[in-house]
């Protein structure tokens, strides 16, 4: 009895030994699909004189409040702006502007190119584990979600690319090979996961361009992407319109998503000034400069181009079918010079967008898991005749989703339009027509990029990355109940829409 015993104590010891060694290998690195998250427009800090004595961090997109407040020219005559009795010195106020745009010096060259000595200080190939301070370091936007993927892989399977949002497109594709190649070789990993946010989406558009054949992509998780551009763009083409009745509310729902933010300074110091005030500058923005051709010109020579006018990001999330006309718009005021280096770099980056659709299609038919997630729910910015389009606060949804026929926004989808099986049940959408109808997701009232940790949305987006489920509508709907249409409230809890 003593022997049988024995042995079958032997025997347990050997299971006990298999087991927890089958469980030590199903969490070895090579059985997990390293997970790499790219930010969008101003994700990354950026620097100037990097790594001297003068080294100094350049406002957010060159926006300082508290500096620009204490430039005379600009408070003053900015001030005139919201009242019914005071004329502004709008040349003096452009001129005032200009120079200080010029001075943050956040524009680039001529040639589409950063000024000697700027960039960034948060490249790293190491995995976040050895960065930890980036999971908590915003309550918002793509830290969260690599904080929530790395709560279910561990942080040392998750990266981030960290990149200066301000070069093209197609460089930083570059870059990101040379990240990609990195992070396979210390995980020993063959394919990697990418959940791409805002303008990372653009990058993914340029990377799977010049790269889709090497097949080392898993997965792709594009969140409100802007690689088919934004509306807001066509600003670029003299497309310039306000609404009072559209503004007002617009800036208060932006001050109350960025509280905490390092933008919320700038929307609580417009809406302190009070609605009425707000009203008088609208009227006079639209009265003396959006109705002009001559102030408009003005204003953009003198104080869009010394600001962003070298930028290559902002001309590339102009939509596709507006590329022309904005370049023929801007070349002929003398704000864009089609023989420079800057207009070679945008215009390839055109043709590369061009190309999208038939790349997506190619990596998932080669393998690659995509979901696309689209939100709406919010007006558009509304500074273009575009504002009635459903957005997310910032990218219009029916180019974040790759095509879907959108109603506008407070309107209802009519006739052939409102029927069949991918039509939301609030006939806002038919996601039919998306160029992946099975692989897109709708969500409603959570604006751009602004996921909060731990939250339904959140988890879902995580969940996703890390293949805990196959990113189409049926598998999602058999998992978690979730249609390809759901809606978050206040703390992001998804329902169905119905």
């Amino acid at each position: 009895m003593k022997k049988i015993v024995k042995l079958l104590s032997v025997f347990l010891a050997f299971v006990l030994v298999i087991s927890s060694g089958s469980v030590a290998f199903a969490k070895t690195k090579k059985d997990v699909t390293p997970v790499i998250v790219l930010h969008g427009l101003g994700g990354s800090d950026i620097y100037q004189n990097i790594g001297t004595d003068n080294e100094a961090k350049i406002a957010q997109f060159g926006l300082d409040v508290s500096a620009m407040a204490k430039n005379n020219d600009i408070l003053d005559n900015a001030l005139k702006l919201f009242t019914e009795d005071q004329t502004p010195d709008y040349y003096a106020l452009f001129e005032a502007l200009g120079n200080y745009f010029e001075g943050t010096n956040i524009n680039f060259r001529n040639n589409g190119t950063p000024k000697k000595g700027q960039g960034i200080k948060t490249y790293w190939e190491e995995p976040l584990s050895k960065h930890k301070d980036y999971l908590t370091m915003r309550d918002f936007s793509i830290p969260v979600i690599a904080r929530q993927v790395s709560d279910i892989i561990g942080a040392k399977n998750v990266y981030a690319f960290n990149y200066d949002w301000r070069v093209d497109m197609c460089q930083t594709a570059v870059k990101l090979r040379k990240f990609v190649k990195a992070v396979k070789k210390r995980t020993g990993a063959k394919k990697v996961t990418i959940v791409a946010l805002s303008l990372g989406g653009a990058v993914m558009s340029a990377y799977i361009d010049k790269y889709k054949d090497k097949k080392d992509l898993k997965r792709l998780i594009l969140l409100n992407p802007a690689y088919m551009g934004a509306d807001v763009a066509r600003a670029f083409e003299f497309d310039l319109k306000t609404d009072k009745k559209k503004v007002i509310p617009y800036l208060h729902n932006m001050e109350q998503d960025f509280q905490g933010g390092d933008k919320e300074t700038i929307f609580k110091a417009v809406t302190a000034l009070g609605d009425d005030r707000i009203e008088n500058a609208l009227d006079n923005l639209q009265n003396d400069i959006l109705s002009s051709k001559k102030m408009r010109k003005k204003f953009f020579l003198e104080v869009v181009k010394p600001w962003i006018g070298n930028i290559p990001a902002f001309w590339e999330v102009i939509p596709y079918s507006e590329f022309n006309k904005c370049v023929k718009r801007m070349s002929k005021i003398g704000y864009l010079d089609k023989k420079s280096g800057l207009y070679k770099k945008i215009k390839r980056y055109h043709k590369v967008q061009g190309r999208f659709k038939k790349n997506l299609k190619y990596v998932k038919k080669h393998g690659t898991e995509v979901a696309i997630i689209a939100n709406y729910g919010t007006g558009g910015l509304p500074l273009t005749s575009k504002y009635s389009n459903h957005t997310d606060l910032l990218i219009d949804t029916k180019y974040a989703s790759v095509g879907a026929t959108v109603a506008k926004y407070g309107k209802k989808l009519k006739g052939k339009n409102a029927k069949g099986k991918y039509v939301s049940p609030d006939r806002v959408i038919n996601a039919k027509t998306c160029l992946l109808p099975n692989n897109t997701f709708f969500i409603k009232g959570i604006i751009h990029g602004m996921y909060k940790y731990d939250s339904d949305a959140a988890k879902f987006i995580a969940n996703l990355s890390v293949g805990r489920v196959k990113p189409n509508i049926k598998a999602v709907k058999k998992k978690y109940g979730y249609s390809q249409f759901v809606k978050g409230d206040k703390e992001q809890h998804l329902t169905n829409i119905e």
